[in-house]
């Protein structure tokens, strides 16, 4: 492409008049490149000079299409560069000016070093009676790849940027990405307002950057979510879970923000691969975080990937199953500790496909979960309950009371809500028979905004169980700040029996003081006569586990109950 003769006119306007009117179009603006293409003649003026406010005509004059050519040849891929001779020909051009002032699109630029770059292409006619149009071309990449919230990268810019870092090599070392979600941000925002939660936001920024970790990029990729690409060496395990709990100060009160952290080792084969892949895998590692407050932390490993594909794989058959009635209600029985009868149960769903194979819970329930789903099945599971009972109450049969597991999801669905207390409303049961047990954490995190729905429900008769109470991190102000007829005793509390005196003590206890608030103990997972004799001594209520039944489909929990009946 030869660099032609300076112009002096521009389709016979004077220079200077030309300038005056392109200054108008570029106060206070800055570009990369300004042009003007003379749709009549085809030519294209190009201003190089950095000082675009004295615009001069000093640049360039090239063939348009000679130069349009090289750009796509230079720094567009082939698919990006069909799309860009589309939307740069000039009839097509002049089209979209004829129907809208301002035409403009935008283009990723990848020069020879894998650096990309966002442009912005924007037209608007300089004369439109002879054929004028000025153009110009500017990198939008900060604007488009920042959080503006917090000054860092965007999920796009992140993504930009850690790719680069992947190919450069010089960086011969190993690398990570560590995936940082803010536990109960919601919480902090419905306690110290926005401004609170948005000084929460920066926060996770400073310590990132005041640590050892020294990134090489990071991003807030949505809402409390962050992603950082670090040297794995260095990470400080021992000083994570320090890391991941900060106090701030905010309006005179200290507000403690919990964080907890997936890891995704960059394999060296993969350095080419999808950033976004290897977010999604530290995203991943992150869900699979056992006990958050004891080590808040998880790294990816390829059985959480195969996990991860069995859960996408019941996802995609979910609605299939429901349709054909392939999921089932089982029952677990509950004991009394000291009868030895059966005093309650808990209503479980397992999946039986037609073929008889079983899938595990542990694989579709977070699949509902993850899809926002699994209000679908606790409303199936509590419908399904209700008709059993009533069937059974209204043959004269024996029943016992039947406990349903209600999710942290059902309680921001209100149809879901309203729908179960209209059902439980309905219902010919006596009110005692009906029961919803909640987690900690489920309580914990909607009670202020849901609480009225639990009152509700309490007040015509319904039974509420603190489940799983015990379970990570414990809080007492959950049972002091509600009245829960019962307390579900974790399993792992109850796997220690024995194991040292501490264990029995603690235990010991979590009865007394559930007894004191006038509530019952339920004790879950007890598995052998050694946990059982220790539980009774303790006074423990009532014991659930493989040493007295498993969960049981419907047929043979109903023949369970009538053997009973039959022996009282």
């Amino acid at each position: 492409m030869e660099k032609q003769e300076t112009a002096k006119t521009i389709a016979g306007h004077d220079v200077k008049r030309v300038h005056e009117k392109i200054s108008d179009y570029l106060v206070r603006s800055e570009y990369d490149y300004i042009c003007v293409i003379n749709t009549q003649t085809g030519m294209l003026y190009v201003d190089t000079d950095e000082l675009h406010a004295d615009w001069d005509w000093t640049g360039e004059e090239h063939d348009y299409y000679d130069a349009r050519a090289l750009l796509v040849e230079t720094f567009l891929d082939d698919n990006d560069g069909k799309d860009f001779m589309h939307c740069s020909e000039i009839p097509y051009i002049v089209k979209q000016l004829e129907e809208q002032k301002v035409y403009s699109f935008m283009f990723h630029f990848s020069t020879p070093e894998h650096n990309r770059h966002k442009k912005q292409w924007k037209f608007s006619y300089l004369d439109q009676e002879d054929g004028l149009i000025l153009t110009t071309l500017k990198d939008v990449t900060k604007l488009l790849e920042q959080d503006h919230l917090t000054g860092e990268l965007n999920r796009y810019g992140f993504i930009r940027k850690a790719r680069a870092v992947l190919r450069d090599p010089a960086v011969d070392h190993d690398l990570a990405i560590m995936y940082i979600n803010l536990k109960g941000f919601k919480a902090i925002n419905e306690l110290f307002g926005t401004e609170g939660g948005d000084l929460a936001l920066r926060e996770v920024v400073r310590v990132i950057h005041r640590s050892n970790l020294h990134p090489y990029a990071v991003g807030r990729i949505e809402a409390d979510h962050f992603v950082c690409l670090v040297d794995p060496a260095n990470i400080n395990y021992e000083h994570l879970k320090q890391f991941l709990h900060q106090t701030l100060v905010f309006d005179q009160r200290s507000l403690d923000v919990y964080g907890v952290c997936g890891i995704y080792m960059i394999p060296a084969e993969e350095r080419l691969d999808s950033v976004s892949n290897m977010c999604d895998r530290a995203r991943m590692a992150k869900d699979y975080i056992e006990d958050e407050y004891v080590k808040p932390y998880a790294i990816f490993d390829q059985k959480m990937g195969s996990s991860y594909m069995e859960r996408n794989d019941a996802l995609r058959d979910i609605s299939n199953a429901l349709e054909k009635h392939e999921f089932q209600v089982y029952y677990q029985p509950v004991y009394d500790a000291f009868s030895g009868e059966i005093a309650s149960a808990e209503a479980l769903v397992r999946w039986k496909k037609a073929d008889g194979e079983m899938v595990s819970p542990g694989i579709f329930v977070p699949a509902l979960e993850d899809s926002g789903r699994i209000s679908q099945m606790d409303l199936f599971v509590e419908r399904s309950v209700l008709s059993f009972m009533e069937e059974r109450y209204k043959k004269g049969q024996f029943i016992v009371p039947v406990s349903m597991n209600m999710s942290q999801m059902d309680f921001f669905d209100k149809d879901m809500m309203a729908s179960v207390l209209l059902d439980v409303s309905n219902t010919d049961l006596p009110m005692d028979y009906t029961r919803f047990e909640v987690t900690e954490t489920a309580y914990s995190t909607v009670a202020s905004n849901n609480r009225n729905v639990l009152l509700d429900m309490k007040r015509i008769g319904v039974k509420f169980y603190l489940d799983d109470f015990g379970s990570g991190y414990s809080s007492f102000s959950t049972i002091r700040d509600y009245d829960f007829d019962v307390v579900k005793l974790d399993m792992g509390f109850v796997q220690k029996i024995g194991t040292t005196t501490k264990a029995n003590a603690v235990i010991q206890a979590i009865i007394d003081m559930a007894h004191a608030i006038g509530s019952k103990v339920v004790a879950e997972g007890a598995e052998t006569k050694e946990q059982v004799d220790a539980l009774r001594e303790m006074g423990c209520d009532y014991i659930q586990g493989f040493y007295f039944s498993k969960p049981l489909p419907q047929e043979e929990f109903e023949a369970l109950l009538n053997a009973q009946y039959r022996e009282d």
